[in-house]
């Protein structure tokens, strides 16, 4: 019985070791996931020895382990959900990478800008002005 306690910790300790990898948007799902196979450790560990010890001192063991699990994931910053970028905020971090000029219509809807391009398109700060006839091109100037 020993063997699968043994492995399902040594998942548990591999999927934490992902904890500072993840994306922001797994982070709160693989947490979920650690704190279920933490308690389902405990578990098994209490099922495997309770009859073994006198007064079963392991369960207030596994309870203050559990506890200063709790605590440390508490200590873990959870992370923030990120608001969608205005169409102004893309075309602010097109103008500080220096994409400027020559930007495709495609590049644009890829990015997640919203408005339907015109001739000349006012964007909060910025006007975007189609530069060609026969393409959708354009470019981007603060005003």
């Amino acid at each position: 019985m020993l063997q699968p306690i043994q492995e399902k910790i040594e998942i548990f300790d591999r999927m934490h070791a992902l904890l500072d990898k993840v994306s922001v948007c797994d982070k709160d799902a693989l947490i979920d996931e650690l704190e279920a196979l933490d308690l389902e450790i405990l578990e098994d560990i209490d099922e495997e020895y309770a009859d073994q010890l006198e007064h079963n001192e392991i369960t207030e063991e596994l309870k203050e382990k559990q506890v200063a699990f709790e605590k440390v994931m508490e200590d873990t910053p959870s992370p923030k959900p990120k608001k969608k970028p205005t169409d102004e905020d893309i075309i602010n971090e097109l103008v500080k990478m220096g994409r400027t000029e020559n930007i495709g219509r495609s590049t644009f809807r890829d990015l997640g800008v919203k408005v339907a391009l015109g001739w000349e398109t006012i964007i909060g700060k910025y006007r975007v002005t189609r530069t060609s006839v026969f393409k959708y091109r354009y470019e981007i100037e603060r005003i």
